[in-house]
């Protein structure tokens, strides 16, 4: 289980890498800030709260690839569920429970300052093939559009 956490996080984190300076290329959205890392960390987390979702704690992007010798930047995987569309997730299409919780990543730039990259949640649920997630997905968009819209 350890190597199939380490290889996830270690997928994330060249997604990331490779997503850099991209915008809404296959639906992964990348948001540039002015904010230093710390500010925009802490106001990501407040906007992702007053939109409903739940934060599960844990989850560290750096962590994963220590053990490698590699340049990594900061980066916090900050992942996001809310109970009653992760019910309607599993209940839709029970695989796709397994992206349950989403994903919101945040990298700390050589300036000091911060990058969002998220991927959009139909994106995401695309490859499952539960014609019930279409709506469901279709809706996260819609909320995980009003949390990036809060960060600029």
């Amino acid at each position: 289980m350890t190597c199939i956490r380490f290889f996830t996080l270690l997928a994330f984190v060249i997604t990331i890498a490779a997503c850099q300076g991209s915008e809404n290329e296959k639906g992964v959205h990348t948001i540039d800030s002015d904010q230093p890392y710390a500010a925009f960390l802490t106001r990501l987390k407040t906007a992702i709260t007053e939109n409903g979702f739940l934060i599960s704690e844990g989850t560290c992007g750096k962590c994963s690839i220590k053990t490698i010798d590699v340049a990594e930047k900061d980066t916090e995987i900050i992942s996001v569920y809310r109970p009653d569309l992760s019910l309607r997730m599993m209940q839709a299409g029970a695989a796709a429970g397994g992206d349950v919780p989403l994903r919101f990543y945040v990298t700390r730039l050589a300036d000091g300052t911060a990058q969002l990259i998220y991927h959009q949640p139909s994106q995401a649920l695309a490859v499952f093939d539960a014609p019930g997630l279409i709506p469901l997905a279709e809706e996260l968009d819609r909320e995980f559009a009003k949390i990036a819209d809060a960060m600029n």
